[in-house]
């Protein structure tokens, strides 16, 4: 996880984890993966020079997100091996540590 203030203009794997986890306290504290996809493709849709770099760059953010996921027992600093989520059919669940971390991230 992101230690300092997050660049939302130039996203890290690590960071996005904490934006879907800000996502998830917007609708509730809890989201499905496909839908958690969508919001942040409209929410960092690439503009200028990175949107003409990657032509395929929804199909690959999608990825990046649902590996966020995915990838739950494979990274040691995950949301879900911190105990910041819990994985549900579709989706996660923030658990009230992951809502006390991210009281904690600067804005």
């Amino acid at each position: 996880m992101p230690r300092g203030a997050i660049d939302y203009n130039r996203l890290q794997q690590a960071d996005l984890t904490v934006v879907a986890m800000q996502i998830a306290l917007e609708h509730g504290g809890a989201i499905q993966t496909a839908h958690l996809k969508d919001l942040m493709v409209q929410k960092y849709r690439p503009q200028g020079a990175d949107a003409q770099l990657n032509a395929n760059w929804q199909e690959n953010f999608r990825q990046v997100v649902g590996n966020i996921i995915s990838n739950r027992r494979r990274m040691q600093t995950s949301m879900f091996n911190l105990r910041y989520a819990d994985k549900i059919r579709g989706g996660f669940r923030l658990t009230q540590l992951g809502r006390d971390f991210l009281e904690t991230v600067p804005t």
